[in-house]
C-alpha cells in the first residue's frame, strides 16, 4: 500500500513540474508575441500612444483617462493630450489649451534603443507653435512621451502602445 501511495505522489510531482514548465514556456511565448506585435506596429508607423499618466515639471504626476492619445501613421500625426504646467504665451482661443493638433507636415525618425525597443523623434512643422516629441517604446508595449514646446514647459507622459481603430 505504501509503495502505491509513493508511486502516486511521484506521478503528481512529475505532472506538476511538467505543467509548470509548460506554463513558463507559454509566458515566454506570450511576451515574444507581444514584442512582435509592437514591432510590427512601430515599424509600419501605424499605432497610437495612449497616455495613462502625466508628469508636469512643476507639479505632481496626474492620472489620466484613456481618451488622451497620440496617433501616428505614415501620412499624419494627431495629438489629443492634456497640458499641466507653465505657459509662456497663452493662446488667444481658450479652446486651444492642451496639446491638440493634426499634422501632415512632420519629421519622423525611428531608431533602435540600446536596451531593446525603439525611440521615435517627431518634429511637427505645421502647428501654430514648434513642437518636438520623443517617444520611447519598449518591446512590451509600454511607452513614455516627452513633449517640448517653445511656448510651454516640457511635459512627459507614460502609457502604452495600442491599435489604431480603422476608419
Amino acid at each position: 500500500m505504501k509503495k502505491l501511495v509513493i508511486l502516486i505522489l511521484m506521478m503528481l510531482v512529475t505532472a506538476s513540474n511538467t505543467m509548470y514548465a509548460q506554463e513558463k514556456k507559454s509566458k515566454k511565448d506570450l511576451r515574444q508575441e507581444q514584442a512582435e506585435k509592437v514591432q510590427k506596429k512601430v515599424e509600419a508607423q501605424d499605432y497610437k500612444f495612449v497616455a495613462q499618466r502625466a508628469f508636469p515639471m512643476s507639479m505632481r504626476s496626474i492620472s489620466l483617462t484613456p481618451e488622451f492619445d497620440l496617433r501616428v501613421s505614415n501620412d499624419a500625426i494627431s495629438a489629443y493630450l492634456p497640458y499641466y504646467g507653465r505657459v509662456y504665451s497663452a493662446p488667444a482661443d481658450p479652446t486651444e489649451g492642451g496639446i491638440k493638433f493634426e499634422s501632415k507636415d512632420f519629421d519622423y525618425r525611428l531608431e533602435k534603443a540600446k536596451k531593446g525597443g525603439w525611440v521615435a523623434h517627431i518634429i511637427i512643422k505645421d502647428a501654430k507653435r514648434h513642437i518636438n516629441m520623443v517617444l520611447q517604446i519598449s518591446t512590451s508595449g509600454s511607452a513614455s512621451l516627452s513633449v517640448n514646446d517653445d511656448t510651454r514647459q516640457t511635459i512627459s507622459f507614460n502609457g502604452y502602445i495600442g491599435e489604431q481603430k480603422k476608419k
